[in-house]
Order: structure tokens, then sequence, then C-alpha cells
């Protein structure tokens, strides 16, 4: 084809099975792109086919694709995973005398961090996490600061340079520095980062007040310990991805998705790479505000079923919840996040049975990409989800996992068989019994996080629409939709197996300040308004030396509050502009409203002083999105076409298999309703509708189930 001038938007998001990617033209037209996770060379190969098999459908040339590129971004699992798979960096902490061992003794429920509620009870059966950091390798520096920000004791300059010495003979590449109140004054850390430079330029550095401004002794040590034991492999990745598009021919600035839901620029995100952790499936959140606004719906369930996980997030009243603590690992620390739980509950949970119970579990194992399920024909032998899927009819046997000109996986049925029959002839079932079971388990498990995510938040799931995507996701929604009482279903399309991918390119360049002020009621409105000041400033600074002078900058204020001595706190949004009496009024109004809306009105307080913990300030810059590309309304009868030949489904134990109707989605036109049972072919994933059920896609192209 001859060579054309085009404007596109490119999205990459890594999972633990594939990496996914969308293009956007400027007419809102959305490719999906997709390729198997290449752990083997740090990603790069599924980076790039990734995009390339997007490309392909545009029916560009990679020669063609990269210079059009104008606008570039990626989520990266990169610093998750070295943290769980432990391979990060050799790290040296400094930190104040007298508390070296903060980081091990952890807090008192640190052995149950992020474990089931039922794990709790068994607090004694549960280890603590393996050290991020050798005990050698944390070392006592003389120095002291105030909860008032006051020095207490001046820095030990020769303290620190013995320390340093020391470190690099145990064969650091990182330092993490961390000292007691260095949120309210970071002098300290501030010189002992410069005696570091000195002594070892090129070493990687983070301190505690860089990371976050938090009230936490723990947390904040925490997070300075993660940020350095990701920093250089992170670091080294995201420059070789960088490096890898300009030699492509991508002029683009390459941005970083970060898990408060907003990108910022390359050089940041490899100095801060903590933030990038989570940043993949709050990717997709952040996409289901675009199907929010389109469809008017202000209470959302984000739910990502991917290979390896299932994420689910909630949008209520508009506005995804976050939260200001992060777990991985057990380790907790401090991190302003749009809040995601996850179960190892995928298309490659692999299904077991219990030696103790002798009954059958599904996960958290994963048989990722390599080697895969069973019938993805690449070596896996263990019966998984997806295997299930395919077994009972879910799938279309002649689809291909991935795009691309070969690329693409065509699963294997007879493979899936033999493997869930290694736990089906034990259990003394079919292989259909057995696979129905994996797809129950599973199932289950996914409807019980949800509830317990809406629920113990004081929410009602009836209350709220489901938005279901990942590669498995609108498989199984009807299911795990349908116990909660969830009247509309909502499937992204054509897009829905690479959602994540779409919503990191709907994403805003965004920063986060916070600073620590416990202020008590009756509050002063200037109080409020000189620290707003000060963090509008500084976030306006970072954007003029990072995103550029002339960039338009919106900012978006917060207030942590909580009644006095208590601990728990809850955000609310502080109106923009001066503040006044009014408008503090209306900030505590909001606190009680959503005070009450969580722990219910037995739970107010209404004499209690409020307490103002800390504010928080987001400049955004806000990117070129394009419209997505609509379609005018056409009968509600499917096209003749869009027919597929039947399969037998069995869509449930109590009903005998039928053949159902099978549909090709990319066929299917707007207004057009298809009436349950029956199944939507689409590629990278399908649409299981149960009876009683009917599906409806819309004009965007997106499908929507009701009762």
């Amino acid at each position: 084809m001859s060579r054309r001038k085009l404007d596109l938007i490119c999205s990459v998001d890594i999972g633990g099975t594939f990496t996914d990617s969308v293009l956007v033209t400027s007419d809102g037209e959305v490719v999906e792109g997709k390729a198997l996770t290449s752990y083997h060379d740090q990603f790069q190969s599924g980076f790039f086919s990734s995009i390339e098999s997007a490309a392909e459908k545009l029916q560009l040339s990679p020669a063609e694709l990269y210079p059009n590129i104008t606008m570039i971004t990626h989520g990266s699992t990169v610093a998750t995973n070295t943290v769980v798979e432990h391979n990060g960096a050799r790290v040296g902490l400094l930190t104040t005398k007298g508390f070296e061992d903060t980081i091990f003794m952890m807090r008192g429920l640190g052995r149950v961090m992020g474990e089931p509620p039922e794990n709790i009870l068994r607090v004694t059966e549960l280890a603590k996490p393996e050290p991020l950091v050798a005990k050698s390798c944390v070392l006592g520096i003389v120095e002291r600061i105030d909860s008032q920000g006051e020095v207490v004791v001046p820095l030990d300059e020769a303290c620190v340079r013995r320390a340093v010495h020391q470190l690099l003979q145990q064969g650091v590449n990182a330092i993490a520095v961390s000292f007691l109140w260095s949120f309210k004054n970071p002098a300290h850390e501030q010189r002992a980062k410069e005696i570091i430079a000195e002594i070892a330029p090129s070493l990687f550095v983070t301190c505690g007040h860089e990371v976050t401004k938090t009230l936490g002794e723990y947390e904040r040590t925490v997070a300075a310990v993660i940020n350095a034991y990701v920093g250089p492999v992170t670091a080294r990745y995201l420059e070789g991805i960088n490096s890898s598009l300009r030699a492509k021919g991508v002029d683009a600035p390459l941005h970083i998705m970060q898990c408060h839901g907003g990108m910022i620029p390359l050089e940041r995100s490899k100095k801060l790479p903590v933030y990038t952790i989570g940043s993949g499936p709050v990717g997709g959140l952040m996409g289901c505000i675009k199907i929010m606004n389109e469809l008017g719906i202000h209470n959302l369930i984000a739910t990502d079923m991917g290979g390896t996980s299932f994420d689910v997030g909630l949008i209520h009243d508009g506005i995804p919840l976050a939260s200001d603590k992060t777990v991985l690992e057990k380790y907790q620390y401090n991190v302003p996040n749009i809040e995601i739980v996850s179960i190892g509950a995928g298309g490659g949970s692999i299904a077991w049975i219990d030696p103790y119970s002798g009954a059958m579990r599904v996960g958290p194992q994963s048989a990722k990409a390599n080697p895969g399920p069973a019938c993805y024909q690449l070596g896996g032998t263990e019966p998984t989800v997806t295997d299930a899927d395919l077994i009972l009819g879910y799938i279309d046997p002649e689809a291909v996992f991935g795009f691309g000109q070969g690329r693409g996986l065509k699963p294997n049925r007879r493979l899936a068989e033999e493997a869930m029959a290694t736990i089906a002839e034990p259990l003394g079932l079919t292989v259909v019994e057995a696979a129905l079971g994996v797809v129950e388990i599973v199932n289950a498990k996914m409807a019980n996080l949800i509830e317990n995510e809406v629920i113990g938040k004081g929410f009602d799931p009836r209350d709220f629409a489901l938005v279901a995507y990942g590669g498995a996701g609108p498989i199984h929604a009807a299911a795990y939709a349908r116990d909660l009482g969830i009247k509309m279903i909502v499937v992204p399309g054509e897009t829905s197996s690479v959602w994540s991918a779409f919503g990191i390119s709907t994403s805003d360049i965004r920063y986060e300040l916070e600073e620590e002020v416990g202020l008590l009621s009756p509050f002063a409105p200037a109080d409020l308004q000189k620290t707003f000041s000060e963090l509008e400033r500084n976030g306006l600074d970072i954007i003029r030396s990072e995103v550029g002078e002339a960039a338009p900058v919106r900012f978006t204020r917060y207030a942590k509050m909580r009644y006095q001595w208590q601990k728990h706190e809850l955000e609310v949004t502080v109106p923009d502009g001066p503040l006044d009496e009014r408008k503090i009024q209306e900030l505590v109004a909001q606190f009680s409203q959503k005070y009450e809306e969580r722990y219910g009105s037995a739970a107010l307080l209404p004499e209690a002083r409020l307490e103002i913990v800390s504010l928080r300030c987001e400049p955004t810059v806000e990117v070129r999105k394009f419209t997505r590309k609509s379609e005018a309304e056409s009968d509600a009868v499917p096209p003749p076409q869009s027919r597929k030949p039947s399969r037998l489904v069995y869509f449930s134990r109590n009903r005998q298999p039928i053949q159902a109707n099978i549909y090709n989605g990319r066929l299917l036109k707007s207004g057009n309703v298809i009436h349950g049972p029956a199944v939507i072919d689409l590629p990278g994933t399908s649409i299981v509708v149960d009876e009683n059920q009917t599906v409806t896609k819309t004009k965007q192209g997106d499908y929507i189930i009701v009762p």
C-alpha cells in the first residue's frame, strides 16, 4: 500500500499470559493486538509483536506503523513481577540508628497482611514474607528529626560515608534511605543521598520522602525499599523499550501508567517505579469511566478476568474508589492508588485436587504464558479454566488466541480433555463433569470477591452495572453476576480482551502530591488554602519541567479525614477555588455522608471533633483522546451472515447440553438483539449468554446483557 500520514494513539499492557495493545486512529477506529508475554527477553518481543499485530488490521507494515505513532502509553508489570519473583536488586538500607529492625518487625498483622479473612485465625501457622533487604545490609545512621521537623541530632556525615562503603563491599546495587519524620523535614535524607552520589554516582538511590510524604515509619521504609529493589530492573527495562521505539522511528515520548490512574513521563517513572505496581488493572478501570460517560451510568463494578488473575474495582457516583495503602507480598506501604483487589482466578488458573480433603480446587497457581493451558499446545499438561471453557463449548474450537499472521494459537480440544481427565478420574467424574466443576468453582470465587468488595464497602450490588473484560471475563460474567442480583452487564465489544490497554490510552498525565497536616475542627479555611497553594505551586513546577511550559493544568483537591482518635480515614473531595466557611461546611457534610454510607448511621459521632490528617493535590494535564467510532443503529434482528454453525454447549450441571445458537460478533450490527441461550464469538474471547438473558449491541460496539 502507499505510504500515508496517520495520527495513531498506541497503548500496551503486559499481562501474565498475553501482552495486549490497541491502536486508536484519529477517526475513532480502535484495533486490538495480542501476543504471548515474552518473559525470556524482558518482554521486548511480546511488546512489539503485539503492536505490529494490531497494525496488520490497519494494513500497516512496521515501517509505516512506528513513524505514525503520535502518542504511546504503557502499563508495565515489571516492578510487580520483580517483587513477586524475588529477583530484584541487592538493596542496602540506611535508617535512623536504633530503628534497624523496623522493616523486619512489620506491623502486628504483618503475617496475614493481604491474606483471605479466614487466615487471620491461623496467624501462628503463617510466615512473614521473604525479606527484601538482608539484615546485614541495614545500617543505622546517627541523626534525629522530631515530629515537628526540628533537628534533634545532626546528621553524622562520617557515619553515612562509612555505611555506604560497607554496603558497597557487600555488593549492593541500590540503596534506600529512610529516616524518622523525613516527610516533615527531608534535609537529612537529601544530604545522605548527596553523599551516596559522591561515593557511587551510578548507584540507584531512593529516599523515603520522595516516595511518600505520609505518616508511618514502617510503611514509608517499605515504600523506599521496594522502590530501590525494583528500580534498577525497571529502569533498564523502560530504557530498553524506549530505545527500541526510537530505533523503530517513534518520536512521541513514552508515558508510563501509574497505580493512581494517571500517566507520568518516562524519566520520572524510572525514578519511582513503585508507582507502576498494579498499574495494568487500573487501566481497565479508567476505560470503564469512558463507558460510564457514554451510557450515563454512575455506579460500575469493573471486572477483569485475564489469563492469570481476576481483578475487581468500583466506580461509585462516577468516581473510582481509591486507597492510600498498597499490599504486595504481605508488605504494606502508603502510595495513593485506585483500589483494585485481585485473586488467582484467570483463564490459566490450574485445577487440582487438595491432598488433604480430596476436593477439587482452582488456582491461585497459573499456567501463565509458558507452558500455558494444555489446549495451547505449548507443553502444558495441567487442566485450567481455559481448558474447561473449551470442553464446555464456550470457546470456538476454531478460535485463534492472539492476533496477527503466524502469532495465533489454535486450541486443541483433545489436549484439554486429556488434561481434565487427570482430575476427573481420581474424583470419579467424567471429563465434562470435571470441567463443569472447574467453572462452578472459579465462578463462585469471583462472585464471592465481588460480594465482599461491594457489600464490605456499604454498597448494594443491585445498584451497580457490571463491566466484564479481559480474555475470559465475558465468558464467565453472566454466571458470576447472576447470584448477586446485578441487572446489567456491559462487555466492551471486540476490545474487551484488551480493555486494560485501551483504558491506559484514555488516561491523562497526572501527579500525586500530599502533605500531612493534622488539623482539628473547627477548620480555618486559611490553613487549608495555604497548604493547597503550596502543593499546587509544586505541581505546576513539576509539570512545567517534565511536560512543557504551555501544558494546560487542572488541579483536583482531596482531604483525608477521620473522627479524632480514630485510626481509619476517609478521603473526600475539596471544592475548587478560594476556601471559605461555606466550602468547609460542604467538606464536613460530605465526610459525614460518606462515613454513614460506609459504616451506617449508628456509627456517626456528631459531637466528636473531626481531624484532617492530610491534604492531597492532583495536578492533571489532559492528553489527546479520540472519540470511539460509532455506527447507525440497525434492525433488532441479526443479519443472516452473523450466524455460525451451532455447537454443543453445557450451560450448567442441572441442564442438558444444547446445540446453541452461535454468532460472529464482528458481523453483528448496532441495535441487533440476541436472546439466550447463545454464544457470541469475538476476537480473543466470547460472550456466553444464559437463558432468559438478552444482548443488545450498542452504536459504540459494546454489548449490554440484561435479564
